[in-house]
């Protein structure tokens, strides 16, 4: 279900007005439009999108004066074998912090990784493919022999910890992908000075169901992640402070001071609106399934 026409022009206005980072002005509609999840010609109306929570959640970070870079759909570096890079949902740098974003409402888990075909064999192919050997692929960055070994151990896991039982948002896939491409723009040598002395940040925020709970396979996910960034970044260290990546619902961000960052605080109007708004479509959502179930 869509939001109406009235409440689409209103984030349309807004989305047209510029700010002002880096010396450049930006637009968040450009942004969307440029993003390769196509987000404005549907799925950004629909009442339950995860990109349009973002929007809301955090699109007054474009004027506060805290944030020196801020983007929607930030594009991320892909593998030189071709295809594209990966867009993060949100990307914020503050004084000592790059933070990159993925937001999750009610997306279904998509479990397919290595077996089914769903990750490219670029990722892990250790031999030629697409013209280019595996270092060259990830831009003659050494680290892919590691980052080659966690997807084919991963793969390994998943049927260990179980096929059915990752939370709702959680896919395997898409967390490869954006964590190549954050590598690789953390290692890219126009970025060398950007990165110097920064803290990294790779968190999942997602919309807590009731009833959620991390699964074992989740967990040892963003741990096996975890161990792969710290061997990487020990090995070849580009100057950042540390790197972590994580996963939270918005319901702990928004009620916990400097959750996302030391030096972010969410304004109280924002927590009041996405929290109510959210509850709200859920609870719409439960009385129409409810309604159909009896129906029949």
């Amino acid at each position: 279900m869509k939001i109406g026409n009235t409440d689409k022009l209103l984030y349309l206005e807004r989305m047209i007005q510029p700010y002002e980072k880096k010396n450049q002005k930006k637009y968040p509609i450009l942004q969307f439009l440029q993003g390769d999840g196509n987000e404005l010609s549907g799925k950004f109306w629909e009442k339950k999108s995860s990109s349009r929570m973002a929007y809301d959640l955090y699109s007054w970070m474009q004027n506060d004066s805290k944030v020196l870079d801020f983007e929607f759909e930030f594009h991320l570096p892909g593998l030189k074998s071709g295809g594209k890079g990966p867009n993060m949902d949100v990307f914020i740098e503050t004084n000592d912090e790059l933070i990159f974003i993925e937001s999750k409402f009610t997306e279904k888990a998509n479990l397919h990784y290595i077996e089914s075909g769903y990750l490219r064999k670029a990722y892990y192919v250790d031999g030629t493919y697409g013209g280019k050997s595996l270092i060259e692929r990830f831009h003659d960055n050494q680290w892919a022999n590691s980052f080659s070994v966690f997807c084919i151990e991963w793969e390994k896991l998943m049927e260990k910890y179980g096929w059915h039982h990752g939370i709702d948002w959680f896919e395997p896939k898409q967390e490869t992908c954006h964590l190549s491409g954050i590598l690789l723009f953390l290692f890219a040598e126009e970025n060398k000075k950007r990165v110097k002395s920064k803290k990294i940040r790779l968190y999942n925020i997602f919309w807590q169901m009731p009833g959620d709970e991390y699964s074992q396979m989740e967990v040892q996910f963003c741990e096996r992640v975890q161990v792969l960034i710290n061997e990487i970044i020990a090995e070849k260290n580009p100057g950042i402070l540390d790197f972590k990546i994580d996963a939270f619902s918005v319901q702990d961000m928004l009620q916990t001071p400097n959750k996302l960052s030391a030096h972010l605080v969410f304004p109280s109007d924002v927590c009041e609106t996405i929290i109510e708004r959210n509850k709200g479509i859920l609870e719409e959502e439960h009385i129409k399934s409810r309604r159909k179930s009896s129906s029949h």
